[in-house]
């Protein structure tokens, strides 16, 4: 599909083990890019999220609503597994085969993340600078090579303790399967109604708790749940309705969509409850569905950030960059911002894209080609 024209009849990628996304269009011989301005959003809420949890390295400069960014990915992520997967389902791709492709999509950068941040307590173990024990780390650490979420005693109330972001990971597996087994053969109103009742209850929790920034714990874990199902239902139906040519006439140009996203995850938490509902619920909707009517004129930006946006959202967090510092000079690595916190970001930004190109591609693509082979054989 290129952005802005043609609906029904675009091609999508026909082998299901190539990724989402970027790569969807390279498969159909189509020299421009599938989704680049969705591309380009997962980019810039890669890099809010950095921003806000490096908040204290770069001297409190961040994106304050970044949080909200995991709504945005769920979003997306509806409009992208419907468009590439939700026919095929239709027409007989089995729910089995649909969730190893997307754990042959997200595992092999999550194990990476996951075996830096067992890496990390590691070394404070032996440093000694540790709340962690030996036997409190492993079996910990076996749930989390399994993408489970932790259910065993841990110094952190995480469901993933060792790498924090992917509790979002593990929500968006249960929703793909959901929408493997039941969603995507749901009507939309249906769907509508689903995303209107979490939507709601979503509302009731921010007013009660302040805002919808919850999920990652196992205090009001339940938000996870209903942020994703929000977020993917609503994605489902603006994927829908563009292909049924029924999307709102939103063409804003795509530079414009990237600024008024980076404007919303910068918004102020002061500004309430009320704004995290408006903006996952109405602003993001409205700006992905603008993403899919509207094609850059260049988009190798947008493929940047979407070939960015993933690995560096799995692997920040677990960079021992403060502590790092801190060790090796005696002092608060804070004390360096905002310096260490701009070091970090492009270190950070650097290594994601080192892992996209030498690591996670090739051997999705090895794993994929023998996959393949494995099903021709057994034919």
């Amino acid at each position: 599909m290129t952005s802005g024209r043609g609906h029904a009849a675009d091609p999508v990628s026909p082998d299901p083990l190539t990724p989402p996304l970027i790569e969807e269009r390279r498969a159909t011989g189509d020299a421009k890019p599938f989704f680049a301005t969705l591309d380009g959003l997962r980019g810039i809420a890669a890099l809010a999220v950095v921003t806000f949890h490096y908040k204290s390295m770069l001297a409190g400069w961040s994106f304050a609503s970044a949080y909200l960014a995991v709504d945005m990915f769920f979003i997306v992520s509806g409009i992208v597994i419907d468009y590439a997967y939700g026919a095929r389902l239709v027409q007989g791709l089995r729910a089995g085969s649909f969730m190893a492709t997307r754990l042959l999509r997200l595992m092999p950068l999550y194990l990476v993340g996951h075996a830096i941040g067992v890496a990390v307590v590691l070394l404070g173990l032996i440093s000694g600078q540790s709340q962690w024990t030996l036997g409190s780390l492993v079996p910990v650490a076996v749930l989390g090579a399994l993408m489970l979420p932790n259910i065993l005693p841990a110094p952190r109330s995480d469901l993933f303790p060792l790498d924090i972001p992917c509790w979002s990971l593990f929500w968006e597996l249960c929703v793909n399967l959901v929408y493997a087994a039941l969603l995507r053969g749901l009507s939309s109103r249906a769907l509508l109604i689903i995303f209107v009742i979490a939507e709601a209850l979503l509302a009731l929790a921010a007013q009660r708790l302040g805002s919808i920034d919850f999920g990652s714990e196992w205090r009001h874990a339940e938000l996870g749940a209903l942020r994703v199902t929000a977020g993917f239902t609503i994605g489902v139906l603006i994927a829908r309705a563009h292909r049924q040519g029924r999307v709102l006439p939103l063409r804003l140009p795509a530079p414009l969509i990237l600024v008024l996203a980076t404007l919303l995850l910068a918004l102020p938490v002061s500004w309430g409850w009320a704004k995290d509902v408006l903006v996952t619920g109405v602003a993001f909707p409205l700006l992905c569905a603008a993403a899919l009517a509207s094609q850059p004129r260049t988009v190798g930006l947008y493929a940047l950030l979407g070939t960015l946006s993933y690995p560096l959202y799995i692997v920040h967090a677990v960079l021992p960059v403060e502590r790092g510092v801190s060790m090796l000079t005696g002092r608060d690595g804070a004390s360096f911002a905002p310096a260490i916190g701009i070091a970090a970001l492009v270190g950070a930004c650097i290594l994601a894209l080192l892992l996209a190109k030498f690591y996670d591609r090739p051997l999705r693509r090895r794993l994929g080609a023998t996959l393949r082979r494995d099903r021709i054989a057994r034919l």
